[in-house]
């Protein structure tokens, strides 16, 4: 497998989505540094203590679900093309990638003391495995938003991302993409165990593809590739008093979560005038439910805070599954965070999807700084 950089965004804007950038990103824990009993802690970080205690900064922060269904998009698109050029059988097609994942985020406080801009930098490295259509590659992402904490139970969110794409297809050409867009967020604890976190992205994208059509001869297509995005997640708090199994000093985080994405192809003509939108159609969903089950120790700011993540992730609609098709996953992963003063936060995780008819995989690697300013 070859790994190729993503190429850095240099550019405020606005999102995308070909590959996936998942793992665990900042924040189930406080990032806020209290300081002494009775100290004054503005309404924004009150607020996103609170919310981070909730478990909802967590979904909030954490692409895994996102990036999972880039990556399968992406993926899916190359296969079936594949599949349909080569003549190949579909038994000899599977899909798996490793990813490592850098995120930074940087929250900056306003003036107000009830809201935040905050800057993320994101970096991909993708490795594919060595199955027919292997993609190795990179993306870059840079998010611009504006947080309001409206209450310490609640947090509105708006801004934009603007994402580079880099894909090899190994030994056949490449897949290059820029996209722009808005993102909102909502969380919302609407009860002592219970709270949402909802999500929705739309980004306008162009996708340039580069395939080796014969010894010299070199077929490419530039389209409109426009996503729209959206996810929702119910996540519960429950601690040792609230129910005996779980350990003193940790606390279980039961997720129910479900995600659409809906697919927007230009069609257009590539060098050789031959007109065409996407392998299936002008128009692609993709979507996924799941189960997770989350434990993770609270600790002190200086100590480090193990988890484990164990669950279930099931397709219900998918459009590019004709050649492999693989609807149901076992979702599991490992990492520890620790949190420094004034929320200064790192966080390292394993996050694995193993399809269980052992057709698709994908897993990452991730690496998280929070810093607060």
């Amino acid at each position: 497998m070859k790994r190729h950089c993503w190429v850095a965004v240099t550019a405020a804007g606005f999102l995308t989505p070909w590959v996936w950038t998942a793992g665990a990103l900042a924040a189930d824990a406080a990032i806020a540094d209290a300081g002494p009993q009775g100290q004054y802690l503005p309404p924004a970080l009150a607020a996103e203590n609170n919310l981070g205690q909730a478990g909802l900064l967590r979904s909030y922060f954490d692409s895994d679900q996102f990036g999972s269904v880039q990556w399968r998009v992406g993926q899916g698109r190359n296969t079936v093309s594949d599949a349909a050029a080569s003549g190949r059988p579909k038994s000899d097609y599977k899909d798996g990638t490793t990813d490592t994942i850098v995120p930074t985020n940087f929250l900056f406080m306003l003036p107000d003391q009830e809201s935040m801009i905050r800057l993320g930098l994101r970096g991909t490295f993708s490795n594919g495995a060595n199955y027919p259509v292997e993609l190795d590659g990179g993306t870059g992402r840079l998010d611009l938003q504006y947080l309001r904490f409206l209450n310490p139970q609640t947090m509105v969110a708006i801004g934009g991302l603007y994402e580079q794409t880099y894909l090899d297809i190994e030994g056949a050409g490449s897949v290059k993409r820029f996209a722009g867009g808005v993102r909102g967020d909502v969380l919302s604890e609407f009860s002592t165990h219970w709270g949402i976190a909802a999500r929705a992205e739309y980004s306008w994208g162009q996708t340039d593809l580069s395939i080796a059509a014969g010894p010299g001869v070199t077929m490419r297509h530039n389209q409109g590739d426009d996503h729209l995005y959206t996810q929702a997640e119910l996540i519960g708090q429950y601690r040792h008093d609230d129910i005996a199994l779980v350990p003193e000093g940790w606390v279980f985080h039961p997720v129910l979560g479900i995600q659409f994405e809906r697919s927007f192809l230009e069609a257009t003509a590539n060098n050789f005038g031959v007109v065409s939108s996407g392998v299936v159609g002008p128009r692609e969903d993709y979507g996924t439910a799941w189960a997770h089950l989350r434990l993770e120790k609270e600790t002190a700011p200086g100590h480090w805070s193990p988890n484990v993540l164990v669950g279930f992730e099931r397709e219900y609609v998918n459009d590019l599954d004709s050649v492999v098709y693989e609807p149901n996953y076992a979702v599991f992963g490992a990492g520890a965070s620790i949190m420094f003063g004034k929320g200064q936060r790192f966080e390292i995780s394993y996050t694995r999807h193993e399809g269980l008819r052992g057709e698709r995989w994908n897993q990452a690697l991730v690496g998280t700084l929070t810093m607060n300013f």
